[in-house]
């Protein structure tokens, strides 16, 4: 007789035992496996989702097909000619900062906060478009105007500052 032979009528034997004691333990057991199952089967719907958004939906999330990004430099002439070539490009800087009122009044804004700036050229966005209030091209709303480029702000931010713009 091998020990696996032996081992099955033992396994009976002690479920038996268990199965005598009372099915409150057991009980225990299924809840567990059934949450386990419930957790594993969760995790995989969840990433299958995220799989299936980020392909339908990576272009918008991009803003296009590819982002490269440099950190700390510019792209050389020979690297932009390189990427470029066949291409529709449009660059961009991004930098955090402090933003705060020029005038601090009583009673309004908050001071000072910590806001994310980002420079564009005239082909941002290469997908979709910007959507402004009050409804404006963004080439105007970035055009020069008394000798001061335009900017779009986050509403939030105004109010927070207490600033308009």
């Amino acid at each position: 007789m091998s020990g696996g032979e032996a081992s099955l009528p033992l396994a009976f034997r002690l479920a038996r035992r268990e199965l005598r004691g009372g099915l409150s333990g057991f009980r225990v057991f299924i809840a567990c496996l059934a949450l386990g199952v419930a957790a594993i089967a969760g995790v995989g719907s969840v990433s299958t989702a995220l799989t299936r958004g980020l392909a339908e939906g990576g272009q918008d999330i991009l803003g296009g097909d590819v982002a490269l990004r440099l950190i700390h430099r510019e792209a050389t002439q020979e690297e932009f000619s390189y990427i470029a070539d066949g291409h529709d490009v449009t660059v961009s800087a991004e930098m955090r900062a402090m933003a705060r009122a020029a005038e601090e009044e009583e009673g309004r804004g908050q001071g000072q906060t910590l806001v994310e700036l980002k420079a564009v050229d005239d082909a941002y966005p290469l997908y979709g478009a910007m959507e402004l209030v009050p409804d404006m091209p963004l080439a105007d709303a970035l055009a020069v105007r008394d000798g001061r480029p335009g900017v779009v702000v986050e509403p939030n931010l105004l109010s927070r500052l207490g600033v308009e713009v």
